[in-house]
């Protein structure tokens, strides 16, 4: 019972962090950081691509039935019901980034791309973090203990094929 209390509290912890973060950070965007954005009780993340314009992988889906959801390029300020947004490379101390060249390209190469959508396994984090260290992390499923799925991996990895990166 002490293991899932434990549990329980680092989620929390974790998810009072981000929220703090997005409230608090006031740094200027750069090509290629990945982007929070707190909306109603949860994060969506998504790639700076510059001139605030941001990639993400958001509603409105173009399936439900399976659930499927079309990555986009907006105007930062451009996205429903987020109250506030900044900055966030959180994964910086523990993966080494893409350049960020790389990174812009490879969210670009994705706008348009229509793939499975999953809170859990295949979301915008996971999408996010794909395009800055080429690793599908999601803190926001991990906490829960969700892991990615191997055929959203997949997908990306094939769609990120078609730009034939070194």
């Amino acid at each position: 019972m002490a293991g899932f209390f434990n549990s329980i509290v680092d989620a929390v912890q974790g998810i009072t962090q981000d929220v703090d973060h997005v409230f608090r950070n006031k740094a200027v965007p750069k090509p290629g950081d990945m982007m929070q954005f707190q909306m109603a009780g949860f994060q969506h993340w998504g790639i700076y691509v510059g001139d605030e314009m941001v990639v993400h992988f958001a509603l409105p889906a173009v399936s439900y039935f399976p659930l499927k959801y079309a990555v986009r390029k907006e105007k930062v300020e451009a996205i429903p019901g987020v109250l506030a947004f900044a900055p966030y490379n959180k994964f910086d101390n523990a993966y080494k980034p893409l350049p960020p060249e790389r990174v812009v390209k490879r969210a670009n190469h994705m706008v348009g791309k229509v793939m499975r959508y999953d809170v859990a396994k295949a979301n915008c984090e996971h999408f996010a973090t794909m395009m800055r260290y080429n690793i599908p992390i999601s803190g926001q499923a991990e906490r829960f203990s969700f892991e990615v799925d191997p055929d959203f991996v997949k997908e990306l990895k094939g769609y990120l094929a078609e730009i034939k990166e070194k």
